[in-house]
């Protein structure tokens, strides 16, 4: 099973039970990082200041990064980086970085405009730069008019994809600090070992769930990349990757219904961003169970099973596991 080194153990009896086929271990929920981090002992380099735009992003860095950057998160813990409002803070705070590392792929479309009013001269990182970005026809959702053109901005539920944000950050940070190279490249290779691992766990997980099950309803369009790698389908009632789409019209929620009865899926889910009273609806109404929030676009408290971005995914695997697989 999962095994965290410091994670909330309301669920592990019926995790148990679902989940004892999973024998690798990921030691890693610790409060602010997977603590995988170097130690720039001896180093005289100074701490690379950095803002990072939101809290799953934020966590990566400060494990590539360990002693040798100091980092400032915009979006945090709970906290919705699609309806993000700059704040003065922020302005200041963009000021006095020395990089700046966002996500990309339109997640944060608020930062163009806060880079400019803040004057900031720090050094932009695009995390997800290389990644192949998913549009709403590549995942098979059905998107409405307005957001038919957009591409998925959540890279990291894959985690093949945060690998490739791990070595973009991990040139950012050397490049900003050479003094720390050697660190941040033995830090980097130790959290993508760790990712790999991940990656494997996961797909041990969803081996339980049966294939006409592998349905995930949520409230946004959020699991887009961990639906295309692990081989589900999603059916979101936002027709759109943001949340601040308008509320589904009568007919979309309808078909929802209609998928949820045809399926037989024993579950429904909602994020820890949310955008619940839809869901819970829809869970009334076709008497399906409402399974416990999944980590989408931030982290959880510093002590919850999402506490890092390998907790997180550790959790919500094991959440949709243990939903659809009726157990």
């Amino acid at each position: 099973m999962f095994n965290r080194a410091t994670r909330s153990t309301s669920r592990m009896p019926l995790f148990a039970l679902g989940m004892a086929l999973i024998a690798i271990s990921i030691a890693g929920c610790g409060s602010g990082s997977d603590d995988t981090s170097v130690e720039a002992t001896g180093s005289s380099a100074k701490a690379t200041k950095a803002v990072v735009t939101f809290s799953i992003l934020d966590d990566v860095v400060q494990n590539v990064g360990g002693e040798c950057v100091e980092t400032t998160v915009l979006v945090g813990r709970d906290g919705d980086a699609h309806a993000f409002q700059p704040t003065p803070e922020a302005s200041v705070q963009m000021a006095e970085a020395e990089l700046i590392i966002a996500n990309g792929l339109g997640f944060e479309p608020w930062l163009d405009d806060l880079y400019a009013a803040s004057g900031a001269k720090a050094t932009r990182v695009t995390a997800m730069e290389g990644v192949t970005p998913l549009t709403p026809a590549e995942e098979g959702v059905a998107a409405d008019a307005d957001h038919a053109d957009e591409v998925d901005p959540h890279a990291w539920q894959n985690p093949e994809n945060m690998r490739t944000a791990t070595v973009t950050v991990r040139d950012a940070l050397i490049k900003a600090n050479p003094a720390c190279a050697a660190v941040i490249t033995e830090n980097a290779a130790r959290y993508d070992a760790k990712l790999v691992e991940l990656n494997t766990e996961i797909v041990t997980a969803v081996e339980l769930i049966p294939t006409t099950q592998r349905i995930l309803v949520t409230n946004h369009d959020s699991l887009g990349y961990f639906a295309k790698q692990y081989g589900f389908t999603v059916e979101t009632a936002l027709g759109s990757f943001s949340t601040e789409s308008a509320d589904p019209s009568a007919a979309r929620v309808a078909k929802l219904v209609d998928i949820i009865r045809a399926s037989g899926v024993p579950a429904i889910f909602v994020e820890n961003i949310g955008g619940s009273d839809l869901i819970d609806r829809l869970a009334k109404e076709t008497g399906v169970t409402l399974a416990p929030p999944l980590y989408t676009d931030a982290l959880g408290p510093e002590d919850s099973p999402g506490g890092t971005y390998i907790g997180m995914m550790q959790s919500n695997a094991e959440v949709i596991s243990m939903s659809l697989a009726g157990k």
